[in-house]
């Protein structure tokens, strides 16, 4: 399981002291209703901030967010490549269409959030828990997974293409129809009532004709 974020004294944000700034560095700082969109944002580095009703859009490079809370929260379409998270809890927000490529998540939590259409290829994700998530047609090609779990997650049209399950993932009460790149998931672990729905698309991709 993900560790807890620590808990932190935090004072409020303030404007323009605590407005996101390519290179610098915000610590123990909580952020409550703000829009945090920019159209660039490069090598920021958030440490022990809470973040509650906020907005974060445009792009971010080389950013990392450490030991962090996120609730209720719309990063829908975000571009966030080569970013790094760890050590963090994101609940009850939107992540519709965000892509993290090429970056890692360590120790992050994802609960009960809608996800769908998110992008992470070619990121490390390790020690991470999704759990009562939509995950639709997400995308996972060229991941590498260590210890990851999905519990209670809808990835109806997730795509797996390329990944590389390294130790540990594994999949409890989820929805897995017409999953792209099945091969990806050799080694995983599968719960008996998830391997129904996950037949049809490795019947499709062994070429298995099934007549009904």
């Amino acid at each position: 399981m993900p560790s807890a974020p620590r808990s932190r004294p935090r004072r409020p944000a303030e404007s323009p002291r605590d407005d996101f700034a390519d290179d610098t560095t915000i610590d123990e700082v909580e952020y409550s209703g703000a829009d945090l969109t920019r159209a660039e944002t490069h090598a920021l580095g958030l440490e022990g901030c809470r973040f509650d009703n906020c907005r974060f859009g445009g792009v971010m490079r080389g950013v990392t967010i450490y030991e962090s809370e996120l609730s209720v929260c719309d990063m829908a379409n975000l571009l966030a490549d080569e970013c790094s998270m760890a050590e963090c809890a994101i609940s009850t927000s939107r992540l519709t269409g965000m892509s993290w490529t090429a970056g890692s998540w360590r120790d992050v939590l994802l609960e009960g959030t809608r996800a769908d259409l998110t992008s992470f290829r070619y990121s490390k994700l390790r020690t991470v828990v999704f759990r009562d998530c939509d995950l639709r047609q997400a995308d996972f090609e060229g991941v590498e997974f260590r210890n990851v779990v999905f519990e209670h997650c809808n990835l109806t049209g997730a795509r797996f293409t390329g990944t590389a399950p390294r130790h540990n993932l594994c999949f409890t009460d989820c929805t897995l129809t017409d999953i792209d790149g099945v091969a990806g998931l050799r080694g995983a672990t599968v719960d008996g009532g998830d391997l129904l729905g996950l037949a049809a698309s490795l019947a499709r991709e062994a070429g298995i004709i099934v007549r009904w």
